[in-house]
């Protein structure tokens, strides 16, 4: 008897895939429900593995890390990759002049960096006097200038279509941020050091002897720190630009997120606003802009197209409603807000190419003569 127990012991555990019929007879597990129950299981291990790398891991780690804010936020690489700043006409853009401008660290006075940018002759200018250096071409020129700032995931030699748009009615000065293209390598990002770099190059702008008016244009994020920008011309130099034009803006950082695809992820998290918003607004980033424009003293043109993805057209609608109900329009300047239809198919970054985009510069152009001659 022990000895038969054994064996039908031995019998079971070594054929653990085996089932008892009505018989008493044994049969093998299929192999089909098998690979199923071992699908199932990896299945569900990897959507476990996704979800908390997602919703608890990145988070988690977000909430921590300044650096890992930073990165999300400017996402600081360079659109063209490996790109030629010194040889313009390799982006088939001609009349261009590669500078870099010397600016002290906001966050380290002490510390200086090279700040990378263009400077793109008008178009009637490409080929005229070839010979003016940087100095002579700023201090000679007629033409007003437009310092044009890019949005993420760019560098000065990406928006060339843009460029030759712009350089229709303007000078172009278009700036690389620090942490873009080759500008301030050895300086941290930062709005307040983004700010205080364009602060510097105005002046440098002056020195040069620049005498006619000044208009900024920004894009995305950009738009941000031109509308800072102008605020802080004013309050530090009590300086007002002759425009400000805005394309594809947004509110504020946190709006921004909370209206983007990834907010949406992650929204619905009870830990969201410890781990995504409150940690960037503890570490500075803000870009308060329902909150600059408001001391905006000049003219303000705000493009958004209804299909962007990116920075949502309602953020682009509120800055425009709190621009126009919140400011003093006659003292403060007009507002004007244009909506490209969805049907257009601009996006996030096309804009310009649309054919009325011309027209509504030289029409702003002169909203803003007018608005100075009568103030």
């Amino acid at each position: 008897m022990v000895k038969y127990k054994s064996c039908c012991s031995k019998r079971r555990s070594s054929s653990a895939s085996e089932q008892s019929d009505e018989d008493g007879n044994t049969k093998e597990t299929p192999l089909w429900l098998k690979i199923l129950i071992y699908s199932g299981i990896a299945l569900f291990t990897l959507i476990l593995i996704v979800f908390l790398i997602i919703w608890v891991l990145i988070p988690v780690v977000f909430s921590h890390s300044i650096a890992f804010q930073r990165m999300m936020i400017f996402i600081p690489f360079n659109s063209p990759r490996n790109p030629h700043f010194d040889d313009p006409s390799s982006y088939a853009i001609e009349g261009v002049h590669n500078i870099y401008i010397t600016v002290s660290d906001y966050y380290d006075n002490t510390t200086l960096t090279t700040i990378g940018a263009w400077l793109i002759l008008p178009e009637e200018l490409v080929g005229v006097n070839d010979s003016l250096n940087i100095s002579d071409i700023i201090r000679e020129t007629d033409y007003d200038i437009v310092f044009y700032l890019h949005g993420v995931y760019a560098n000065r030699a990406k928006p060339i279509h843009q460029y030759s748009i712009l350089r229709k009615h303007f000078l172009v000065l278009a700036i690389d941020h620090r942490g873009y293209g080759d500008s301030g390598s050895n300086v941290e990002m930062g709005e307040l050091g983004m700010v205080h770099d364009h602060l510097q190059i105005y002046n440098w702008i002056l020195e040069k002897g620049f005498k006619n008016d000044i208009f900024y244009w920004g894009h995305s994020l950009g738009a941000a720190i031109s509308c800072h920008t102008v605020r802080s011309l004013k309050e530090t130099y009590n300086f007002i630009p002759k425009g400000l034009i805005l394309e594809s803006p947004f509110t504020t950082l946190r709006e921004e997120i909370q209206e983007s695809i990834v907010g949406k992820i992650y929204s619905w998290l009870a830990y969201f606003n410890s781990t995504i918003l409150g940690p960037l607004d503890d570490n500075g980033f803000h870009f308060y802009s329902t909150t600059n424009i408001l001391q905006v003293d000049c003219p303000i043109m705000i493009l958004h197209a209804e299909d962007d993805s990116i920075v949502p057209a309602v953020l682009g609608q509120k800055l425009a409603s709190v621009a126009c109900n919140e400011r003093q329009i006659p003292d403060q300047g007009n507002v004007t807000f244009h909506l490209f239809s969805s049907d257009l198919g601009y996006g996030h970054n096309d804009i310009l190419t649309d054919e009325n985009v011309p027209e509504y510069i030289r029409s702003f152009k002169k909203v803003c003569e007018e608005f100075i001659n009568t103030n």
